[in-house]
């Protein structure tokens, strides 16, 4: 990974350069081709200046750019290689992460700071070439008419040109390039640089290829006029170079406009498509992904404001895992969807209520130690847990080694008696799996009586504005505890009014009166052992 920072750091270097050197000589051959070439043909053939001089000027103008690009670039490559070619181990802390969004930031200043230092740099030269003429005429090789068209096109053609060249096709490569380099924390947020909007941008390009090519084939025609009308130009030598003239600043201007419209869609459409590729990942679940954000425009902002939403997400969702170990997943979501967060109201809800405790369980703790104590009760609440929660049960609480289950709040369930009964067969089925499990510890088997009712009760949250619990209360919680309490190892008794609720659809072997607290006359309990269908 270290080997491969170290290649693509050297490939970046070695492009910047690339690109300046590219971009100046760019200019210095169009501009000498046109005054060298095409300009000499249209004046009757002959040079303007001495063509050795002009080139020589030419490309002590891209030595002086780069020499000045070169205080730029170096400093900030070093820095660079320096601080990518560390290699670190686990995640990085807050501090690292903010220096290598500084350093991104400084990265993508490069093709502003590139592309402003290239312009004045041709535009210094092009006044100096002037003022060379007045400076030291007799040193002077060239006429005033040679110096001042080639400086107005210096200024004109060959600086925005270069400039433009230099700017995207730099901050196109930085694109490129930074995510492959940068770890993805540097990367969530707008890099501190400066903020060139998509609009500006658009403007600039459009005015350069779309006036540019226009006012200055309307000078070169008009001045070419002008010089016929005042006998200073033939006709004939007019008609027959004028074409090739406009022929290669028409070609000129079309590569150029070609060349920045791929650079101004991609620089829009590749965030986009990262942006579609990401939201495809997050919607299917996975919120470990960001989008890269290098820019510190509109897209940029939009990249890091959906950086933001999906780990606002990922928050909500380690909430709801966090909360879902001490409450139902379903109670979870109630609470994160009502309008005044934990505000749920209290409402009359028919429900199911299912109690399950362990037999003898107390008196099985006293000889084993406390570390195989909680290994036996988290294992059986685990199983236990697993299958309530997969017949959408709500967990109230656990109780020690007993737990109350609610079905039918919060979410409405229809057949609320029919699903905790069928929970609770599965749960006694699950025993003799877990049992199985503990014997090959040398663990004690357990045994586990449910007990069943239903009925109407008040639901909501129960408690303080410092700790509040959801919760139910109702005299059918009171008989279902009390239901279980009849019950022995490997049993499910369900009450009378389950009983009543599924008439036909149980399966009961036995059915018993007792006598339980707080009530004066016995109640029939039946003890369940299948459903029918």
């Amino acid at each position: 990974m270290i080997d491969q920072k170290h290649f693509t750091t050297k490939t970046l270097v070695r492009s910047v350069a690339a690109i300046n050197v590219l971009g100046n000589l760019l200019g210095v051959g169009l501009t000498f081709i046109y005054f060298g070439v095409l300009m000499p043909r249209l004046h009757h053939g002959s040079p303007m200046g001495p063509l050795g001089s002009t080139l020589g000027f030419l490309l002590a103008v891209v030595v002086f750019v780069m020499a000045f690009n070169t205080r730029i670039i170096w400093p900030l490559m070093r820095e660079v290689k320096q601080r990518l070619g560390q290699e670190h181990q686990g995640t990085f802390q807050h501090e690292e992460v903010e220096d290598l969004r500084r350093l991104v930031g400084k990265l993508m200043k490069l093709p502003v700071k590139l592309a402003g230092t290239t312009l004045a740099a041709w535009v210094l030269a092009a006044i100096a070439w002037l003022a060379w003429a007045q400076v030291a005429p007799n040193l002077y090789p060239w006429s005033p008419e040679f110096s001042h068209r080639c400086s107005a096109w210096m200024i004109l053609v060959a600086a925005p040109i270069t400039m433009l060249w230099i700017h995207f096709a730099q901050e196109r490569w930085l694109r490129l390039k930074i995510p492959e380099l940068f770890p993805a924390e540097a990367l969530d947020s707008v890099p501190p640089t400066f903020r060139i909007n998509v609009l500006p941008r658009l403007l600039v390009v459009s005015l350069v290829i779309g006036c540019v090519p226009f006012v200055l084939v309307s000078h070169l025609a008009l001045r070419q006029i002008h010089d016929i009308r005042a006998g200073q130009q033939s006709l004939d030598n007019f008609l027959m170079y004028m074409p090739d003239v406009i022929w290669f600043l028409l070609g000129v201007f079309g590569i150029l406009a070609a060349g920045l419209a791929v650079f101004l869609a991609k620089s829009v459409s590749e965030p986009l498509q990262s942006f579609e590729s990401v939201m495809t990942v997050v919607r299917r679940g996975n919120l470990d992904t960001q989008v890269p954000v290098v820019s510190n425009d509109e897209i940029g902002h939009m990249g890091e404001g959906f950086n933001r939403m999906v780990r606002d997400l990922k928050e909500a969702e380690s909430i709801k895992d966090t909360f879902g170990r001490y409450l139902s997943r379903e109670i979870v979501d109630e609470i994160l969807k009502s309008p005044g967060g934990v505000e749920l109201k209290g409402e009359l809800r028919d429900i199911s209520v299912l109690v399950a405790d362990l037999r003898d369980f107390t008196q099985m703790t006293e000889a084993l130690g406390p570390r195989q104590v909680l290994q036996i009760i988290n294992r059986y609440l685990e199983t236990m847990t697993d299958i309530i929660v997969g017949h959408r049960g709500t967990i109230d609480e656990f109780t020690g080694d007993g737990i109350l289950v609610f079905f039918g709040a919060p979410q409405a369930l229809p057949d609320h008696c029919k699903r905790s009964v069928r929970c609770a067969l599965d749960m006694q089925q699950a025993m003799a799996g877990l049992n199985l499990q503990l014997s090959e510890r040398s663990l004690p088997e357990l045994r586990m009586g449910i007990g069943i009712n239903c009925g109407r009760l008040i639901v909501g949250n129960i408690g303080s504005e410092k700790r509040k619990k959801y919760g139910a209360l109702g005299s059918p919680i009171n008989l279902a505890f009390r239901v279980e309490a009849q019950t022995a190892g490997g049993e499910v008794l369900v009450s009378p009014e389950v009983h009543s609720h599924l008439n036909g659809q149980l399966l009961v072997d036995q059915a018993r009166e007792s006598y339980l607290k707080g009530l004066d006359d016995p109640i029939t309990l039946y003890r369940v052992v299948g459903l029918t269908g």
